[in-house]
């Protein structure tokens, strides 16, 4: 009896083995060019300038979709970039105090109907249409204007940092999908934090 149930649970999983191997090779199969060409997310440039009352970011972020990731988009996978910003103040005989934080969110999916590839700020709602791809993955890589500071909070003649970080997001995906391009780098890029001290 031993010896069957033995038997038995061998064979469940042998089952369970082909059918994972199985599962790896229809991923390859369907997703040949996904896994995948290195590249690196990074802020190109970044500054904040006065605006009213506020102050407020511009930054320019450099990355790239391999094309299996795009055909992805194409069938209606949304894509999230998620701004992390952190505005610290230096004090002379302690740590720096944090003055602001600001989490920002887009995300970019395709609208079959009307065919066209619409981007949407996840905090205030707005959004825009473009007819391509490309055209939608350039207004990601260039933020305009964003409210970020208010003055009130800027003390004068004390040094300010502003630090910026930009991560692609994939946890917006189905769970099937989730799980296949987990292990790809190109749908977990994350910049390095980009860090400089305004004159405000």
């Amino acid at each position: 009896m031993a010896d069957s149930l033995h038997v038995a649970s061998t064979w469940g999983s042998s089952i369970f083995a082909n059918a994972a191997r199985a599962l790896a090779f229809f991923v390859l199969a369907a997703f040949p060019v996904i896994a995948w060409s290195q590249s690196r997310m990074e802020i190109r440039s970044a500054y904040i300038e006065p605006a009213e009352s506020i102050y407020e970011l511009n930054a320019t972020i450099n990355f790239e979709l391999p094309e299996g990731a795009r055909d992805i988009i194409r069938e209606g996978v949304p894509l999230t970039m998620h701004l992390e910003i952190v505005v610290h103040r230096g004090r002379n005989y302690w740590l720096d105090h944090t003055v602001a934080t600001l989490e920002q969110r887009y995300e970019l999916v395709y609208h079959a109907l009307s065919e066209r590839y619409l981007v949407r700020n996840l905090n205030s709602g707005d959004q825009a249409s473009f007819p391509t791809l490309e055209a939608a993955l350039d207004a990601l890589r260039v933020v305009s204007n964003l409210p970020l500071l208010d003055k009130s909070l800027v003390e004068n003649g004390r040094r300010h940092e502003v630090s910026i970080r930009a991560s692609l997001d994939v946890h917006t995906m189905p769970d099937a999908l989730r799980f296949v391009l987990f292990w790809a780098d190109d749908w977990r890029q994350r910049s390095e934090w980009y860090t400089w001290s305004p004159q405000l």
